[in-house]
């Protein structure tokens, strides 16, 4: 009996995680497609063909799901520190970091969700502080962590690792996504390639190690 019970467990965790990334991946095409109050509990559970309860059980509400779609977009995106090895030399992490944040940034996906935020402010706030903390807040804290290890292992001086994620971050979204922000035709991929690379080259070369003559 208890081997029989171990089995139907592990058999219905995986169905249960399968429901759980269904519900999450609808609710991501819903609220961007249609805003956050465009959308309901209703219009999700129907997407991801699961019942309503089903999706309450899971997330508890409305808000936090949309919180929670917000940090899975991150992850999908390579901005997540499971995604960052901080035993590698920032040469090689800060470049690749810096082109997936600039992707995930300019994404029409994540360009909408900023809309949504922004208009919302007012009438929703707590949707503007969940789109924060689990958006720019988290992957300020991605690209801060790695910096502290930097620093301590020597490889950068960085002193004050929050606020150079945030200069890095700020500087790197530049002109690519304010263009795609009011739907301007979007800059030459070889033109944004070589601003990400000045950036990087500007951050890296500000933040190098001390040496001593």
């Amino acid at each position: 009996m208890s081997n029989l019970s171990t089995q139907h467990r592990s058999r219905g965790r995986p169905r249960s995680e399968e429901k759980r990334e269904n519900i999450l991946a609808a609710a991501t095409r819903l609220f961007t497609d249609h805003g956050y109050d465009g959308v309901s509990v209703d219009d999700i559970a129907q997407a991801a063909e699961v019942s309503k309860q089903t999706v309450y059980t899971h997330f508890g509400s409305k808000e936090n799901l949309f919180g929670l779609a917000v940090a899975a977009k991150c992850r999908s995106s390579g901005m997540d520190a499971e995604a960052v090895d901080k035993n590698a030399p920032p040469e090689q992490v800060i470049p690749a970091l810096a082109r997936r944040f600039v992707d995930l940034v300019t994404s029409p996906e994540a360009l909408r969700v900023y809309a949504i935020c922004t208009n919302s402010a007012d009438s929703h706030p707590r949707i503007a502080e969940l789109f924060y903390r689990h958006g720019p807040m988290a992957t300020v804290s991605v690209l801060e962590g790695y910096l502290a290890a930097q620093h301590h292992q020597g490889r950068l001086q960085v002193p004050e690792p929050h606020a150079a994620a945030w200069q890095l971050l700020c500087m790197l979204k530049g002109e690519a996504h304010l263009r795609r922000q009011f739907g301007l035709e979007p800059l030459a991929a070889a033109a944004e390639q070589a601003y990400i690379d000045r950036c990087v080259e500007v951050f890296l070369r500000a933040y190098a190690p001390a040496t001593h003559d």
